[in-house]
């Protein structure tokens, strides 16, 4: 197995993880709190990591450019305006549908990657991805209030437009954080994913606590007031975004995206196995066509 396929999967994993706990904590600190956490508990942790490496491998701090700060700011923002969009649907009565259009983020994120760093996805991977998004499309309305034939009909509406919003711009931090990861001078691929890492995660960390300050500082006080409960989901998403990284340095960042949509089978195995839930038929579908998407990528 390639190392990029390893870290992928891992990434997959510990995301799942992550967000089971931000799910959990959102009773306890909102949604904006919750959201937060991922970001504020994830920062020590990927300091640490980016520590332990240097003095494991015997380097220095890689040498960074302007285009290094240019890049890893622009990518911060991106996914803090991301996460605040995220939480506005949320706030929406019927916000299925923009969540499910903000899966589109790996198709977004191929047409980003072409125009901005010039690396375009074979035919195959391709068609993976717009497989991997209609099978994601079908499960999010099959288990909506809408249902399949409120797909299209859903298209035009504003939860829909915040939906690729959302996905457009998770799309294009991804590419950026790519870009600045690979402006770094020196240093190996672990080292400079981790130190592209760190500095975002140090970025987002200021950025959403600021807004958070302005808009929602109960929130923020809770965030910190409940630390016992909300450093794993820190300890998680540093890993995440760690593996995240360093994937999109060893491939392109839409196969990478394609093969994380994982996710989506492992959350869906745990509740057909663990859970005991029932499967409909177009939920067996969906994860026929999601297996296959990915399959296409790694067969690429």
């Amino acid at each position: 197995m390639e190392f990029w396929i390893l870290i992928t999967l891992i990434a997959a994993t510990t995301q799942t993880l992550r967000s089971a706990g931000q799910k959990k904590m959102k009773g306890v600190m909102g949604d904006f709190g919750a959201s937060y956490i991922r970001f504020s508990y994830a920062l020590p942790f990927a300091g640490l990591w980016l520590w332990i490496w240097m003095q494991s491998t015997g380097q220095p701090l890689p040498q960074t450019t302007s285009s290094f700060w240019i890049w890893v700011s622009i990518g911060g923002v991106m996914q803090v305006i991301f996460t605040v969009l995220l939480i506005t649907l949320f706030n929406h009565r019927n916000f299925a549908a923009g969540t499910a259009f903000s899966k589109t983020e790996v198709l977004q994120a191929a047409i980003f990657e072409a125009l901005i760093i010039g690396e375009i996805v074979s035919v195959q991977v391709g068609l993976a991805i717009a497989i991997g998004v209609l099978a994601i499309l079908m499960l999010s309305f099959h288990k909506s209030s809408a249902g399949l034939s409120g797909l299209w009909s859903s298209l035009s509406s504003t939860q829909s437009l915040l939906g690729l919003a959302a996905g457009a711009f998770l799309g294009l931090s991804t590419v950026s954080f790519r870009a600045a990861t690979d402006s770094l001078a020196t240093g190996d691929i672990v080292l400079r994913a981790s130190m592209s890492a760190a500095t975002s995660t140090f970025l987002q960390t200021l950025v959403m606590g600021g807004l958070m300050a302005l808009m929602a500082r109960r929130e923020l006080i809770l965030s910190f007031t409940h630390w016992r409960s909300a450093w794993p989901v820190g300890l998680f998403g540093a890993v995440t975004t760690a593996c995240w990284f360093t994937a999109f340095s060893l491939e392109n960042v839409a196969s990478v995206r394609a093969v994380g949509q994982v996710e989506l089978l492992i959350t869906l195995g745990f509740s057909i196995l663990v859970f005991k839930e029932k499967t409909s038929r177009v939920e067996l579908l969906s994860i026929g066509l999601l297996a296959l998407s990915i399959l296409l990528v790694l067969l690429n």
